[in-house]
């Protein structure tokens, strides 16, 4: 059991879990989903995969990282606007669909509403690193780190805590 939440927690694409507990029982799935859950979420955090308001990361690990349902919404939205794969429409309406499913159309509407200000808020992240100049910088100075790093969480403050 111990294997299989560690493994579902190294899973970046969330909506994919279900795809690899095949064969394991409806309780012994819902347990690894429950101890996968916050692992994950530190994981993608400190691997700064989530853009998040910096309260509500402070929030989530006040909460040893078990998202309310207000974070989930927020989570999802962020995993949708992050992703900048070729097939990234295609992958939101699968979560889509599976969203409303499993939670309701009023549900997914919110994570939609909130999509906008989370890519508003990574593509002024990515533009912090534009160039080589400016990324080597960025890499080789502590000011440089700080100062993108001050920059970081103002971007992720434009996306709304609750």
């Amino acid at each position: 059991m111990e294997e299989l939440y560690i493994k579902l927690s190294d899973i970046d694409a969330l909506e994919t879990w279900k795809d690899h507990v095949q064969g394991f029982s409806r309780p012994d799935v819902a347990e690894a989903y429950e101890r996968a859950q916050p692992l994950w979420v530190h994981r993608m955090i400190c691997e700064n995969k989530l853009y998040l308001h910096p309260d509500v990361i402070e929030q989530l690990e006040r909460q040893s990282w078990i998202p309310n349902d207000l974070h989930k919404r927020m989570i999802w939205a962020s995993l949708i606007a992050s992703d900048e794969s070729p097939n990234s429409k295609k992958r939101m309406y699968k979560i889509k669909d599976s969203l409303i499913r499993k939670y309701g159309k009023d549900w997914w509407e919110d994570v939609y509403f909130r999509l906008k200000h989370v890519y508003a808020a990574k593509e002024r992240i990515k533009k912090i690193h534009s160039g080589p100049a400016v990324s080597a910088f960025i890499t080789n100075t502590f000011i440089g780190s700080e100062a993108a790093n001050d920059e970081r969480i103002k971007a992720l403050r434009m996306i709304p805590r609750s």
